[in-house]
């Protein structure tokens, strides 16, 4: 496979990247996800407060995330769920794991890391 863009992470960074890529004129773009569905931690934050810069009213964490993958919606995006990246090579080949593909490797022009962060205690 190749791809102009591949972005790992489909939280808020990550849907917002490849949406402003799309925009911009980037059509052959990934979005490669680990979890079942769209959206990062932004799901399991129920308070409000999200949403104020960007769409100019104050979302819960779920309706936030839901504004941006209704965009998506409306793009020829690749979005591969339960994909988990297992590495990206300096020449920018990513190698990643499903149970749809099985083991695949996208050669890619750009990458965008939008993982968030990690804590380790």
């Amino acid at each position: 496979m190749k791809a102009d863009l591949v972005v790992v992470g489909s939280g808020p960074a990550g849907l917002a990247a490849a949406l402003k890529a799309w925009d911009e004129g980037v059509k052959n773009i990934y979005l490669l996800e680990r979890d079942m569905e769209l959206g990062g931690i932004l799901p399991q934050c129920i308070h409000d407060g999200f949403g104020t810069v960007i769409f100019k009213e104050s979302l819960t964490g779920p309706k936030y995330a839901q504004r941006y993958i209704d965009m998506l919606a409306k793009t020829k995006i690749n979005v591969k769920l339960n994909t988990m990246v297992l590495g990206i090579t300096p020449e920018k080949k990513v190698t990643a794991v499903n149970s749809q593909d099985g083991v695949f490797e996208i050669d890619a022009e750009t990458i965008i890391l939008a993982m968030g962060s990690v804590s380790y205690t």
